[in-house]
């Protein structure tokens, strides 16, 4: 049932009873009361307006009357009318911090394929994990393992402390060499179960298709953007301070790259990126907007190395 509450001037406080978990890994936020009727009728959903066993309302209308403003009729009872959250956008402006318990560590399965085809990579590839401010990803912190290589399936399990925030490399005999930046720290393992590689031939064509002849100077980044479900997000556009002139912005449309005026945001499957970003030793960070409204959805930091491609997801982000 849906619990009362007295008027206007009484209303309790709004509560934030958004959990991110679902596509954050991010911990609850518990309420805790100490009157237990009072936390039964939060538990279920409502407020009542009048209190006590007296008919309120026979239609929505009755509730207006009695100065209910807003107020819908249930079973003869004034109630607040309860609010979905709207599971795509609804947390933009409310995510927080992940919490992570430093002393836990997760274990990531993942399958290395190229893009096109998908088959399995090299035996002979090599994948690190490297910590955010590890550049260079050079660390002999345990932490962050070195030298791990997937099965002739591709298949290769990376172990990383909760609350990693930096970035896998991965450099094969025959792959461009390739960074998977994740953006948010983690504190759960993350849905994405693949990583898709180019070959020299492969990114090849991509920039063909693209109408572009990347230069070996500069680098890619091929950014995905997913939504308050952890689901890839469309109708979203891509902003870096980093480019210049001669970077050229992209999205995946259908899955071939098309270039501004033609496409101004992600569709359906939430890829975007830039070719040709200029190489430096610092940070680049790539930030994105809902396109219908400009509304900030999120940022995240990456490296930009000549002749490699980052990968670079973007969550909904803390303002």
């Amino acid at each position: 049932m849906r619990s009362r509450y007295h008027g206007p001037s009484r209303s309790p406080a709004p509560l934030d009873l958004f959990d991110n978990r679902g596509y954050q890994g991010y911990s609850r936020h518990v309420l805790r009361f100490g009157v237990v009727a009072a936390a039964a009728l939060l538990v279920q959903g409502c407020t009542v307006i009048v209190a006590g066993s007296e008919e309120q309302c026979t239609s929505d209308a009755d509730c207006t009357s009695r100065g209910f403003a807003g107020a819908v009729c249930e079973q003869q009872v004034c109630v607040e009318p309860k609010v979905e959250e709207d599971p795509v956008w609804g947390c933009l402006g409310k995510v927080v911090e992940p919490e992570p318990d430093p002393t836990k560590t997760l274990e990531l399965p993942m399958r290395l394929a190229y893009a096109i085809g998908g088959s399995p990579v090299s035996v002979n590839t090599v994948v690190d994990v490297c910590d955010k401010l590890d550049l260079n990803c050079t660390s002999t912190d345990p932490k962050y393992p070195k030298g791990l290589h997937p099965d002739n399936q591709g298949n290769v399990l990376v172990e990383i402390p909760e609350g990693f925030d930096g970035f896998v490399q991965i450099i094969g005999p025959d792959l461009v060499d390739t960074r998977v930046y994740v953006g948010r720290p983690i504190v759960e393992a993350p849905s994405v179960k693949e990583v898709q590689l180019f070959s020299p031939d492969d990114f090849s064509l991509l920039s063909t298709l693209a109408g572009q002849d990347p230069d070996p100077t500069r680098g890619t980044a091929i950014v995905l953007v997913v939504d308050c479900s952890d689901v890839a997000a469309g109708g979203v556009r891509l902003e870096t301070p980093n480019a210049d002139m001669d970077t050229i912005p992209f999205y995946l449309i259908n899955q071939s790259p098309t270039m501004p005026p033609t496409a101004t945001a992600t569709d359906k499957d939430g890829f975007g990126g830039f070719f040709n970003l200029p190489a430096s030793e610092g940070t680049a960070v790539v930030r994105a907007f809902r396109d219908e409204d400009d509304a900030y959805v999120g940022e995240s930091s990456f490296q930009v190395l000549a002749n490699t491609i980052s990968f670079v997801q973007v969550r909904p982000t803390p303002q």
